[in-house]
């Protein structure tokens, strides 16, 4: 009877969509090297007079964008499905921070004074389904 139970709640979890998915491998990679040559990349440029931009997309991407030591960015995710994630690299291309649908990274923000010049780097993954990702970002 138990096992039934077991089986039967799993089955109901599955269906509704609320099972624990783990996110892509490479989104959990603490250097974005690990990563770079699988990965196309795109240059974020922001319009003229702007210091912010808005990105969204579905497929997995690297955001490069440039900036100088002393100023601060922003990252506002303001929309991940399920699978979907957002995360930042710093220049030297290591880990500062992630976002994912599973944790709930909708409407989190999370600012960062820059330590030195050069290029940063956003991951946003739509994971092996194609969950969609948006965020701004802003360097000021």
């Amino acid at each position: 009877m138990r096992s039934l139970l077991i089986a039967g709640v799993s089955s109901f979890l599955l269906t509704l969509g609320m099972s624990s998915i783990p996110a892509p491998s490479f989104a959990q990679a603490t250097n974005i090297q690990e990563i770079s040559q699988s990965v196309p990349r795109s240059r974020v440029a922001f319009a003229r007079g702007k210091t912010s931009t808005t990105i969204n997309g579905v497929e997995n991407r690297i955001y490069v964008l440039r900036a100088k030591a002393g100023q601060r960015l922003t990252l506002n995710v303001t929309n991940l499905g399920a699978r979907a994630g957002v995360v930042l690299y710093d220049n030297k291309g290591k880990l500062v921070k992630g976002f994912n649908g599973v944790n709930l990274g909708n409407g989190q923000s999370f600012s960062y004074k820059l330590p030195s010049n050069g290029d940063y780097y956003i991951l946003g993954y739509g994971g092996p389904t194609y969950h969609s990702y948006e965020f701004s970002v802003s360097i000021k």
